[in-house]
């Protein structure tokens, strides 16, 4: 009956055990995913800035052959030109390398995992 008892406490112990590792992991996952999140909005504003700046400076250089109006007119025309090539490939520019960014950390352990089931069972 003791050894019942025993193996009932170590399953308790082996569940927590198990649920603060899941706990952990997910920690670990969330601070990653949020870490390249921030990374990403910086350096989009860092990249908004920049942009803002050069359109200034193109504006004022074209604006020395043209009037400024029409210089203004063609850097939003290049600026829409280009958001509209990147909302078309948006797909292969920005989701899929996400989704595979994302899905490399979220899955990374259970794929370590099974690697190393596949070595133990071509080993044996």
């Amino acid at each position: 009956m003791d050894e019942y008892k025993k193996l009932i406490e170590d399953s308790k112990e082996y569940l927590k055990t198990r649920y603060d590792l899941l706990r952990l992991e997910l920690l670990d996952k969330l601070s990653q995913i949020v870490g390249i999140l921030i990374l990403v909005i910086v350096a989009l504003l860092l990249i908004m800035g920049a942009l803002a700046y050069f359109s200034v400076a193109l504006v004022h250089f074209l604006s020395t052959f043209m009037s400024t109006s029409v210089a203004c007119i063609i850097l939003g025309s290049i600026i829409l030109l280009v958001a509209l090539i990147l909302y078309l490939l948006r797909e292969k520019v920005f989701i899929n390398p996400l989704v595979k960014l994302f899905s490399g950390m979220l899955f990374a352990d259970t794929n370590e995992e099974k690697g190393e089931e596949v070595q133990d069972e071509t080993a044996a």
